[in-house]
C-alpha cells in the first residue's frame, strides 16, 4: 500500500498539484490532504472518481452564511473504489471539524482506521490551538486510528524521540496530542523508515515547510501503527513545492 499525505495548499496551479499527485498513485493508494479548498475538491474528485472514494470534510461540516475563508481549507482522504467504507465523518468536538477527516475502511481483506488532521496556527489563534489538539488527542485515544497525516504547525524544536520534542508555548495542547500518539501504540514512520536515532540541535529531521523568520522545519507527520511494516518514507519537499505547494508531500510505502 502506498500511503500519500500532503498539504495540498490554497495557493499554486492546482492543476499542476493534481498532476503531480496522479503520478505517484497506481494500485493501493490512500491519501490524505490538507487545505483542499472546495474548487479543488472538484477538480481532484473529477480526476480520481472512476478510481477511488473521496471523503471530503466540508461535505460533513459545510461552511455557514458568515463564515470566512479559514473555514474553507478542507480536508480530504482519497481511498481505492473497491475498499469497503465502514464508518467516517469529522471531529465534533474540535474547534475547526472541517480541517479534520476519519474513516474506517476494509481493503484486501483488511480492516484499518485513518484520521487526517490540520492543525490551526498559534500565530493566528492563540490558546485555540492548543484547544484543538487536546480535541484530536482525545478523539486518537477513543477510536484508536492505525494511520494519521497531520500539519501540525508544531514542533518548535524537532527530535526523533517525541518525549524530546520542544512545543510552541500555546498551551499543553500539542504536547498532549504527540505523547498520545506513543501511547496507543503509533510510530513516527520517517523516524522508524530511515531508522533515525540523533538528531542536530536546531535542524529538524526532514523539511516539510518553510516559515520566513524560522527557516526549515518539519511540521507534518505520518503516524501509523508500529506493526506495520515500512518500506519506504521520504519527505519530497523539493518536487511538492515544484508542484505549488508550500509543504512537502510524504511518500511512505507499506504493507499492513
Amino acid at each position: 500500500m502506498r500511503i500519500v499525505d500532503w498539504n495540498f495548499s490554497y495557493a499554486g496551479d492546482t492543476a499542476q498539484k493534481i498532476e503531480y499527485l496522479l503520478s505517484l498513485l497506481g494500485g493501493d493508494d490512500c491519501v490524505m490532504l490538507q487545505e483542499v479548498k472546495p474548487h479543488a475538491y472538484e477538480l481532484i474528485r473529477s480526476s480520481l472518481q472512476d478510481k477511488y472514494h473521496l471523503l471530503y470534510s466540508l461535505n460533513y461540516r459545510k461552511p455557514g452564511k458568515y463564515d470566512s475563508d479559514a473555514r474553507k481549507l478542507g480536508v480530504l482522504i482519497i481511498v481505492p473504489r473497491y475498499a469497503l467504507i465502514e464508518e467516517t465523518g469529522v471531529i465534533e468536538r474540535s474547534l475547526f471539524p472541517d480541517r479534520t477527516m476519519f474513516v474506517t475502511i476494509t481493503l484486501n481483506g483488511n480492516r484499518y482506521k485513518m484520521v487526517a488532521l490540520h492543525s490551526i496556527t498559534g500565530c493566528d489563534y492563540k490558546k485555540a490551538k492548543s484547544v484543538q489538539f487536546q480535541a484530536f488527542a482525545e478523539f486518537v485515544d477513543a477510536y484508536q486510528p492505525d494511520i494519521i497525516g497531520i500539519d501540525a504547525n508544531e514542533p518548535l524544536a524537532d527530535h526523533w524521540d517525541i518525549s524530546q520534542m520542544v512545543f510552541y508555548k500555546n498551551g499543553p495542547g500539542a504536547k498532549i496530542f504527540f505523547e498520545t500518539m506513543a501511547k496507543i501504540g503509533l510510530v513516527d514512520s520517517y523516524v522508524v523508515a530511515n531508522n533515525v536515532t540523533r538528531c542536530l540541535a536546531g535542524l529538524p529531521l526532514a523539511t516539510s515547510h518553510h516559515v520566513r523568520k524560522k527557516g526549515d522545519v518539519r511540521y507534518d507527520f505520518l503516524f501509523v501503527r508500529k506493526d506495520i511494516k515500512i518500506y519506504k518514507m521520504e519527505y519530497q519537499f523539493n518536487e511538492a513545492t515544484a508542484a505549488g505547494s508550500d509543504h512537502a508531500l510524504l511518500l511512505c510505502d507499506v504493507t499492513i
